[in-house]
């Protein structure tokens, strides 16, 4: 258990009572039960999302978690053909639901309302003690030593957004627009930085990964798996290569938070999620957790029914039908250029 503790002021207290109010005891819109409302007998019955130990900090996590980009894009039908982005009151609906069947990791990426976002959900649900949250310094590392203003910088700013006095993981990401080798960098600077935010206890544990290549990962287990606790690699059907790389993180006995399980839904475009592909992304997601070395498996939500979906992939095991269509995802050709660097350095198919 963490040794911070956060208390909610009458006001934040009001506003928990008012979403109680909203939500109920029981079934509202959608079908959605209150989340941490569930009676006694409710809770007997419910599946909960398993959990799994992160590496050597020792910390039972959900081996799913909420994070990436789920609040800054708009994926959410508006009811008017078009889209837009989830509310904070959906935020609570979603971050609640999870929680109460057994997810405890949050992670947030680069937009600011990534942070601002589900920092307002706990904040209004008086949970922030009950979850484990990450950020990470994204995209802004270049191996020199102006890298340690820009950690601070970044790690004041998100503690802001989550309105919280610490996060427990900061994990350094980049790209290959940032440094010549698709994003890594030397961290020398950057220890120096995270150390001092321990110090200050205003981040209890560290982490790096995001757009290595498979190789540049292994050479920064070697040159600094001792000092981190965590890395963050991308895995998925199609994208494998990190196959090749997970026995060397887990030989440095760093915890190991996957990212990308439908490649930012580029692997889910065009396919009937409805009909023939109805629980693909459930699928994608237990394909992930068959990997024993694997702890955490991210994934972006939009809505409570993909939040609900996401998680059953935690208690749901794949058939010969689901292994069919895995297959078929796997040989599909991600054209977009944005993920250029996945088909190039991590595809296996």
């Amino acid at each position: 258990m963490t040794k911070y503790k956060f208390t909610s002021n009458t006001k934040n207290d009001s506003t928990r009572r008012q979403f109680i109010k909203n939500v109920g005891f029981g079934v509202v819109a959608g079908g959605m039960a209150g989340p941490l409302l569930q009676n006694a007998q409710s809770e007997a019955t419910t599946q909960k999302v398993k959990s799994r130990v992160l590496g050597k900090t020792g910390l039972k996590v959900s081996e799913i978690g909420i994070g990436g980009h789920s609040w800054a894009y708009k994926q959410v039908p508006d009811g008017k053909g078009d889209f837009r982005r989830p509310t904070v009151e959906e935020a609570m609906q979603m971050i609640g639901d999870a929680m109460d069947k057994g997810v405890n990791f949050l992670d947030s990426c680069t937009p600011l309302v990534e942070s601002s976002t589900p920092g307002e959900a706990l904040k209004r649900l008086g949970v922030r003690d009950k979850v484990l949250v990450s950020i990470r310094v994204s995209h802004k590392m270049k191996g020199i030593k102006t890298d340690q203003q820009e950690i601070y910088k970044w790690t004041e700013e998100r503690l802001k957004l989550w309105q919280t006095d610490y996060v427990d993981f900061c994990l350094l990401c980049n790209t290959d627009n940032d440094t010549p080798q698709s994003g890594y960098w030397d961290m020398s600077y950057s220890i120096e930085a995270l150390d001092k935010l321990k110090e200050q206890g205003k981040i209890r544990f560290t982490g790096f990964g995001c757009h290595f290549t498979p190789e540049l990962f292994l050479e920064a287990f070697d040159k600094f798996g001792d000092y981190f606790d965590t890395c963050s690699i991308p895995y998925n059907i199609r994208h494998r290569a990190a196959e090749m790389v997970l026995p060397a993180a887990k030989k440095k006995n760093l915890g190991v938070i996957t990212i990308k399980p439908f490649a930012r839904g580029a692997l889910l475009k065009d396919r009937d999620l409805t009909g023939a592909y109805a629980g693909l992304p459930r699928d994608m997601i237990a394909f992930v957790l068959e990997n024993k070395l694997v702890d955490i498996c991210t994934c972006g939500v939009h809505t409570l029914e993909q939040t609900r979906e996401n998680l059953s992939a935690s208690w749901t095991k794949l058939n010969p039908k689901a292994r069919d269509r895995l297959k078929d995802v796997a040989g599909t050709r991600i054209t977009d250029r944005e993920y250029a660097w996945l088909e190039q350095d991590w595809c296996h198919a």
